[in-house]
């Protein structure tokens, strides 16, 4: 039935919901590479009070969302998201926040559909192409792929005694929580999502206003100069703040801040 309704028909897989609260303005919250939408649990806290409907998903192929033997490609995740906004049946455009690999769904999915997405809120974005022709660009490039080429290539077995190894490896070196079930999605999504991306071209096409926020201590993704990269495009508000490639609770009350000035923005009529 699944080779039937998503192989052959193409019917998109839909996410599973780790919270669906409040009402008002709608805010979709995406999750990284290798982790799930329990990651948004302070800014759920945080934001409890306020008239805005929060919605979190796992990611396709992470938590409790369907794990199809598929490319995991950036595609294969922005349709995911897409199908689940529309069953979501939202009377106005999103304001989408999403941190690290979710930032690239986040910007794919605001380009194919852009009538769902009002503003972008996007923390620690692992940006590696379009970059300036920097040599200190291109020396964290080279590192941050050699790393990634040796996960692609590591082949753990989830046995019972080398499972609790396994997930301490990824915790204290990546900050991932990897399983059995998820490992083939982590790996094809770092590989065909992270690795060959494409929000560099997707940017250049968004017309709605986004804020791109990077952590001062994330060693994970490359900060540089935000208006070297995004240009002088003013949609763009570039900001850093004391983070590590984490959503920690300091965190998420600067991106609920980003959210309540974008929910209060008037939008441009030409």
């Amino acid at each position: 039935m699944d080779r039937l309704w998503h192989g052959l028909l193409r019917r998109p897989y839909r996410l599973a919901k780790v919270a669906d609260q409040g009402s008002g303005t709608p805010v979709i919250l995406l999750h990284g590479i290798g982790r799930s939408g329990q990651v948004w649990k302070h800014l759920l806290q945080q934001s409890a009070h306020l008239s805005y409907r929060l919605v979190a998903f796992d990611l396709l192929g992470f938590g409790a969302s369907p794990k199809p033997d598929i490319a995991y490609d950036v595609d294969d995740h922005a349709r995911a998201v897409i199908a689940s906004l529309d069953r979501l049946r939202l009377r106005q455009p999103a304001i989408l926040v999403a941190h690290s690999m979710g930032c690239l769904v986040a910007v794919r999915v605001a380009r194919r559909r852009p009538d769902l997405i009002k503003h972008l809120v996007l923390y620690e974005m692992p940006l590696y192409e379009g970059l300036p022709q920097k040599r200190r660009y291109r020396l964290r490039t080279d590192l941050y792929f050699r790393l990634y080429n040796r996960l692609i290539k590591y082949q753990p077995t989830f046995d019972a005694a080398n499972q609790r190894r396994v997930e301490k490896l990824a915790r204290k070196i990546i900050g991932f929580e990897v399983t059995e079930a998820s490992w083939r999605p982590f790996i094809r999504s770092l590989q065909n999502t992270i690795m060959r991306q494409t929000a560099a071209e997707d940017i250049q096409h968004l017309d709605m206003p986004m804020d791109v926020i990077y952590g001062r201590w994330d060693m994970l993704v490359i900060r540089g100069k935000p208006r070297l990269i995004f240009g002088e495009d003013t949609s763009v508000a570039a900001h850093t703040i004391r983070a590590r490639h984490v959503i920690s609770p300091k965190a998420s009350h600067f991106l609920l801040q980003r959210v309540i000035a974008a929910a209060t923005e008037v939008p441009n009529v030409e």
